[in-house]
């Protein structure tokens, strides 16, 4: 089964999440990273992290690492450089047992006309691990993103309510809550 980290946005946390699921024993990857330009030390990237906690070389972890922060199909646009998606899945596939971190929310373009979802389309065997912002506002974009995942057949198999703001706690555990029962539905 190949699982995705997916979120319901940029800067949620998905990354975050990975590493907990490194230091668990899971292989975890980012075959897409973008913004190679705004690291003072490129070690500190996301893809750079994974592979130096995983002690593996960083090709085993990033295929496309490029330099402005934009969505994918921007990016490699910019560094003119193509997107090839059925090698994507390739050096996805030798990831079976790990998760693949993806490059923000489900309809982030890989390609122009190719988005994430799309992607994770391909793939007969897909779950899903849902990355959430737990904060004032994060029920419309969860339960968006949960709605297109059922539509699409695509299992949930597990979501992460990531506390980066020390907000309302009262809100906090109302949203897991409330989120939790449209799941159940």
């Amino acid at each position: 089964m190949i699982r995705f980290i997916v979120g319901t946005g940029t800067g949620v946390g998905k990354t975050h999440y990975g590493k907990l699921l490194i230091e668990k024993g899971y292989t975890v990857i980012k075959p897409i990273e973008t913004g190679k330009n705004d690291f003072n030390n490129i070690n500190e990237s996301d893809c750079y992290t994974y592979a130096e906690m995983q002690n593996i070389s960083i090709d085993k972890v990033n295929m496309y690492f490029f330099t402005k922060a934009v969505s994918p199909h921007l990016a490699s646009e910019i560094d003119d450089i193509d997107i090839d998606v059925n090698s994507l899945k390739d050096f996805v596939n030798c990831n079976k047992d790990g998760f693949v971190e993806l490059a923000g929310g489900l309809f982030v373009p890989i390609k122009r006309g190719f988005t994430q979802l799309d992607f994770i389309k391909t793939f007969d065997n897909a779950a899903v691990h849902l990355v959430v912002e737990n904060k004032l506002g994060c029920i419309n974009h969860a339960l968006l993103t949960i709605d297109v995942l059922k539509r699409n057949n695509i299992k949930i198999e597990h979501v992460y309510y990531n506390q980066i703001i020390e907000d309302d706690l009262n809100i906090a555990d109302d949203n897991i809550r409330v989120i939790g029962e449209f799941i159940s539905k």
